[in-house]
């Protein structure tokens, strides 16, 4: 299991810990907080959509993407202009297979699907990735996802 940075956010479901990358560059560092803020305000959606996402493709992550990158000048909330489902990181827009070749390809290797999601932030051409694990798990939301829209 790689080296990680744990953070435990409540949510309206109970709490989500949030590993993210051990040693953060400055600019992962300076959204993190945000992305932490989004993650717990979509926990129930995100982790549904990764159970689904692992049982229609096998393990993978949820990516969150929007074109632009925020500058410290000119912070924003985070607003994903795309959701998908990847089981190949170094496939994500503006990326190259080096850009994922350590700590989020590893996670993607070791993580639990049934009880774990992955999901990526991408901003332009910043990424950063983050397992997720709360009192739900992703099996359970799915589930209960799925049995609300019947």
């Amino acid at each position: 299991m790689p080296d990680v940075r744990t953070h435990t956010v409540a949510t309206p479901t109970g709490l989500l810990s949030i590993d993210s990358h051990p040693e953060p560059s400055r600019a992962r560092r300076r959204r993190e907080a945000e992305h932490h803020r989004f993650l717990g305000d979509h926990w129930t959606e995100l982790k549904a959509a990764s159970h689904g996402g692992y049982r229609e493709y096998g393990a993978g992550a949820v990516v969150l993407w929007r074109e632009d990158t925020p500058s410290r000048w000119r912070p924003r909330p985070f607003e994903p202009e795309r959701l998908w489902y990847t089981t190949q990181i170094h496939v994500l827009p503006g990326a190259t297979e080096a850009d994922f070749s350590g700590w989020e390809s590893e996670l993607l290797e070791t993580y639990t699907p049934d009880t774990e999601a992955l999901v990526v932030f991408v901003e332009g051409t910043s990424f950063a990735g983050y397992r997720l694990r709360g009192s739900t798990s992703p099996r359970e939301a799915h589930r209960g996802t799925s049995a609300s829209l019947n």
